[in-house]
């Protein structure tokens, strides 16, 4: 059973109430009083209920929001979503409609898992933009040969990573398939030239 409150999910375990609730009822605080709201939602832009509510506070490296909820750091969407919502699932993740890191309107979002996003993502990215193997394309065929030149004059990882402005591991996995696409190429000469 849940708690007898609109909008909460918690288990009821007194009087109707959960342990939150019940509390505030016996320290006589209005049952719907949520003192952790108002500085969450001072820090989100709030727009129209069809525009995206982005979030104004700290955000990591990868643009995704970060605030806390019950002393844990979590993503500003995913408070967003408990404190329209309620608690979420274990295995489930807050998925944006919107494909926009920093959006915090509940409207924007749903509960799935990580494959449920990965095929929400990937339905929206067109074709073109997608390299063979699925992924975006980072650098195109005249930046992958110079990569292979780079690497040929004994340039260093690091030095390609900085030249082309991205991770050394996304060098590293270009390297690797440049190499193969060269020894495919290779061995398909070394086939046919033993074929007459």
């Amino acid at each position: 059973m849940t708690c007898s409150v609109a909008n909460c999910a918690n288990e009821a375990r007194s009087k109707g109430l959960c342990y939150m609730h019940y509390m505030r009822q016996r320290r006589g605080k209005p049952l719907n009083y949520d003192s952790r709201k108002k500085p969450f939602w001072d820090k989100v832009k709030v727009g129209a209920p069809s525009e995206c509510w982005p979030w104004v506070g700290f955000r990591k490296s990868n643009g995704h929001g970060l605030t806390t909820h019950k002393g844990i750091p979590i993503h500003a969407s995913r408070k967003a979503w408990i404190l329209t919502h309620g608690r979420i699932r274990n295995g489930l993740q807050v998925n944006h409609r919107c494909d926009n890191h920093v959006c915090c309107n509940p409207d924007h979002m749903y509960l799935g898992t990580g494959a449920d996003n990965m095929i929400d993502y990937w339905a929206k990215t067109p074709a073109d933009e997608r390299a063979p193997r699925g992924r975006r394309t980072v650098l195109d065929a005249k930046q992958l040969e110079e990569l292979w030149e780079m690497r040929r004059r004994e340039k260093s990882l690091h030095e390609c990573a900085e030249h082309f402005g991205v991770h050394i591991s996304t060098v590293c996995r270009y390297i690797t398939i440049v190499r193969k696409q060269k020894l495919m190429r290779m061995r398909g000469r070394v086939v046919h030239s033993h074929n007459p």
